[in-house]
């Protein structure tokens, strides 16, 4: 398995990795490395949900998303069961159950979400009980579009001494805005039903995954309020992390994908083209890396 890093190690590429034939043994070792680097992209793998899918379960033995999968990769709605079928005892892997990202309708009807407006910086993990881990997959008319990573680590490592000493014991309120991330998606409704449960939940700044790797989690768009008394903080903060430097862009083709630790990176769309967003398909899968047995909820009791 090769490592080549990308954008100055704000990601790593992984080659000599084929999703049809992955083993245990194989993923386990691309687990540990999404572990230890945060983003990670395979190129030029084939498109094929069942093997796509058996990739990620045979790292993490657990697919959050499940009960989301509810096309076939053709757009076409499939029944689903209430428990997770593994790829092996599905059939045809070619028909597997996928989550679709598109705004692609058939029979004037989406086939998947987030098919419209914009995607701004976000993560998966919403709360602490949130899977932290998420895959991208380049389906279909995605040539030429991008998503952007950011990498926390990279850029905590880069603060002065006096900035991480005055972050070391901070914390924020955020509450649940897909208002905010994700304005104009057709689900709107769905995250306003949800947004009106209570959604508010604390993380520390500060934070380090079951790898011990070190980063932030500083979800903005969460209407992030950082608890502290230097008002200044906040910007300093977002001044210093959206930078380019700290930021992978990935040109999709058809058969990438990208694995990313949510709680210690964001991700946003590259574009909010309609024209654009009706062609281009996705598959997304989301799962743990940190978030087993409530890895990230004991680390973050705070009073």
């Amino acid at each position: 398995m090769q490592i080549k890093d990308i954008n100055n190690g704000v990601a790593v590429e992984v080659s000599d990795i084929d999703i049809t034939a992955i083993d245990k043994s194989t993923a386990q070792e691309l687990y540990d490395i999404l572990k230890e680097r945060l983003i990670v992209v395979l190129k030029n793998q084939k498109q094929c949900p069942g093997s796509y899918t058996k990739t990620i379960w045979e790292m993490s033995n657990q697919i959050n998303n499940w009960k989301q999968m509810k096309w076939d990769q053709y757009g076409n709605e499939i029944a689903l069961s209430n428990d997770f079928v593994h790829p092996d005892d599905y059939g045809d892997n070619e028909l597997y159950p996928v989550q679709r990202v598109t705004g692609k309708k058939i029979n004037n009807k989406h086939t998947g979400i987030f098919g419209t407006g914009t995607l701004d910086w976000h993560a998966n993990l919403n709360g602490l009980d949130r899977a932290d881990g998420v895959a991208l997959q380049g389906v279909r008319d995605c040539e030429n579009t991008s998503t952007l990573f950011l990498n926390t680590n990279l850029a905590l490592n880069d603060l002065d001494s006096e900035t991480k000493e005055k972050i070391k014991d901070l914390y924020a309120i955020y509450e649940y805005r897909p208002d905010v991330w994700a304005a104009g998606a057709p689900e709107y409704k769905h995250f306003q039903e949800k947004a009106k449960e209570d959604t508010s939940y604390k993380m520390w700044l500060l934070q380090k995954n079951i790898a011990g790797v070190e980063g932030l989690y500083f979800y903005t768009n969460n209407r992030c309020e950082l608890v502290t008394e230097d008002v200044s903080l906040k910007q300093m903060l977002i001044d210093h992390l959206f930078q380019d430097k700290y930021i992978y862009e990935h040109m999709w083709e058809p058969g990438d994908i990208v694995l990313m630790d949510q709680l210690l990176t964001l991700h946003k769309r590259g574009t909010d083209d309609p024209d654009i967003l009706s062609k281009r398909i996705l598959h997304r899968i989301t799962f743990p890396i940190s978030n087993f047995d409530n890895f990230i909820a004991n680390n973050n009791c705070i009073d």
